[in-house]
């Protein structure tokens, strides 16, 4: 069956591009990891709009365990990530033979990362202790996140694999699609009054923006570079 692209999950709303720059690289001997320039970047223009670096910090521990729960969850149906790719935007793991995983073992691997962190973050406020607040609303804010039907988020996976196993992949990605420009849509326009009223939310719209882009139809950017014409050396 044709398969969706890679896991990937998003830390939180922000603005950063993958870049072809090269990346740092730490292999071992069943996973490499790559370290993209942007992981360093976005933190700080975090720390920069907003100054709590303790919100970053329990933003990154949530990722870490939101990636783990994804790794188990592959591991358990004897699937080996080849690539873990740490970027500005979050985090994502390649995963060469996801086609082996029928629909419902994907799934389970594509929701395994937000439920790890809304469990986190039921079990966490159920202690009702308020050094553990924040964390609390860092595992409840990245697993609500993930969870939104857009891609490149969890979301947008699970509603893809939900919709190809009910119709076929073609009207999966056209649904996916349609439904993913929809929200990122209605998140960016509601940041903008945020922003224009509070005057706050702007790492928000930024991510929003970011959203949005990520949705907007592949056909549009090919038809304008077919649209171009070609240098004649």
């Amino acid at each position: 069956r044709a398969a969706p692209p890679a896991l990937t999950s998003t830390l939180s709303c922000t603005t950063a591009a993958l870049t072809s720059t090269p990346s740092t690289m730490c292999r071992s001997n069943k996973l490499t990891v790559r370290v993209r320039p942007s992981a360093l970047l976005v933190p700080a223009l975090f720390l920069l709009l907003t100054d709590t670096p303790a919100l970053l910090a329990a933003l990154l521990l949530a990722a870490l365990l939101h990636e783990l729960a994804h790794y188990a969850v592959l591991r358990l149906f004897g699937i080996r990530a080849a690539c873990f790719t740490l970027t500005g935007l979050g985090a994502s793991l390649y995963v060469p033979e996801l086609h082996r995983l029928s629909y419902g073992a994907e799934l389970l691997s594509a929701a395994a990362g937000p439920l790890m962190n809304l469990l986190l973050w039921v079990l966490l406020s159920l202690t009702a202790r308020d050094e553990l607040s924040l964390f609390a609303g860092a595992q409840m804010v990245l697993g609500v996140l993930n969870l939104l039907p857009v891609r490149p988020m969890d979301g947008g996976r699970i509603l893809w694999l939900l919709t190809a196993y009910l119709t076929e992949p073609y009207t999966a990605d056209r649904a996916a699609a349609a439904v993913g420009l929809a929200v990122s849509s209605g998140l960016f326009l509601l940041c903008l009054w945020l922003v224009l009223t509070t005057g706050s939310g702007l790492f928000l719209l930024l991510g929003a923006l970011w959203l949005t882009y990520r949705s907007l139809p592949p056909e549009l950017f090919l038809a304008r570079r077919l649209a171009k014409p070609s240098k004649r050396r």
